[in-house]
């Protein structure tokens, strides 16, 4: 009996270890997802807390995450040995085995602060039409974007509400919003680039008219006489500017991050001691909201962790946070993730990278 429990344990045991044989593959989907959601709290974390800090007239500060090298290592180890008595009377065996394991997991993780060409490029650069108009026609919402994004089209000025002081937009201007959100949703606005003999891109917009129902064609000649464009023309060209040369253009002027950032800092609810001691800037209260005609953004603050955030960050003894139950400020600190991205008009860069060596 003896003889024949060593062996189905040493039997076992080899079981064991071929089961083990490979991490790698096991690994994909559990590090795929969570490298994701830890990069992406982080991202929210960081924005949020340099949106306090501009209300706090500190230092606006990223780091990105250059790349991510994970390493994994398993090393086993299997001894066996035995024993024989013989004697007139009796056999005795004896079986000795010895299991041995190392898991070794070592994450290699290269962090690059946003300074120099990057900064200028990411936060004083504002992002161009282009972009912000493939952003519109890929369904990302257009009230959404040019509120946030636009500091006006066609000399149609946006609402301004950084730490100096507020501005309201113009009656016009939220009238082209409203109206370019619904000939998006209607699928009418279409982009197209062209490039020229001295191989230049221009972006062309078009409104879908010809053959379009009542209502569509209705907002279409709203949206031109808004604008001053010509009604007849079958296509726009896009540019960036404040006044447009002609009423065959459009121009847009967009907000850099910088600006977007502080238009958002003006609505961080700061504890009032800290503004009568000349801590933090008074940010703007006379203003209504700042994402869209019923909501508003908003950043709370309390003394201890909130149990229900969107994102929350600790912060001068502190806790700033975004309610998960705030729609409108949970798309806005979601937007500016995609505006980094917009903003980014030079040479593509490696994007973060998760190695796992499958040994």
């Amino acid at each position: 009996m003896r003889k024949h429990g060593g062996i189905i344990f040493f039997g076992l045991m080899i079981l064991v270890l071929s089961g083990c044989a490979s991490v790698g593959p096991g690994s994909v989907s559990r590090d795929r997802f969570d490298y994701n959601a830890t990069l992406t709290e982080s991202w929210k974390r960081q924005i949020l807390v340099n949106i306090v800090k501009i209300r706090y007239v500190e230092p606006v500060f990223f780091v990105d995450v250059g790349q991510i090298v994970a390493g994994y290592s398993l090393e086993t180890g299997i001894n066996a040995g035995g024993a024989a008595t013989l004697s007139n009377f009796n056999t005795s065996v004896s079986i000795e085995t010895g299991l041995s394991g190392k898991y070794t997991d070592r994450p290699t993780i290269t962090y690059v602060p946003m300074t120099g060409n990057a900064f200028v490029k990411s936060m004083l650069t504002p992002f161009s039409p282009e972009n912000m108009m493939f952003a519109v026609q890929s369904g990302i919402p257009a009230d959404m974007l040019f509120k946030l994004g636009v500091a006006s089209i066609n000399g149609l000025r946006n609402r301004s509400a950084p730490i100096a002081g507020f501005r309201p937009a113009e009656q016009k201007f939220l009238r082209v919003v409203d109206v370019l959100r619904s000939l998006q949703i209607s699928g009418a606005i279409h982009m197209k680039t062209i490039k020229g003999k001295d191989n230049q891109a221009s972006s062309n917009i078009s409104f879908w008219s010809k053959g379009a129902t009542a209502e569509i064609a209705s907002q279409v000649r709203e949206l031109c006489d808004l604008l001053g464009l010509d009604p007849g023309a079958d296509k726009y060209r896009l540019v960036y500017g404040i006044v447009p040369e002609n009423n065959r253009e459009i121009a847009i002027q967009t907000f850099p991050m910088m600006h977007l950032l502080s238009f958002l800092a003006a609505r961080v609810e700061v504890p009032e001691e800290d503004i009568r001691e000349g801590r933090a800037s008074p940010g703007v209260r006379e203003a209504k909201g700042i994402t869209d005609n019923n909501g508003r953004f908003g950043i709370k603050c309390s003394d201890s962790k909130p149990q229900d955030a969107f994102v929350s960050v600790a912060y001068r003894n502190r806790w700033f946070w975004v309610d998960d139950r705030d729609l409108e400020s949970k798309r806005a600190i979601s937007l500016i993730m995609l505006i980094f991205t917009l903003t980014d008009t030079g040479k593509q860069e490696s994007l973060p990278q998760i190695t796992i060596p499958a040994q």
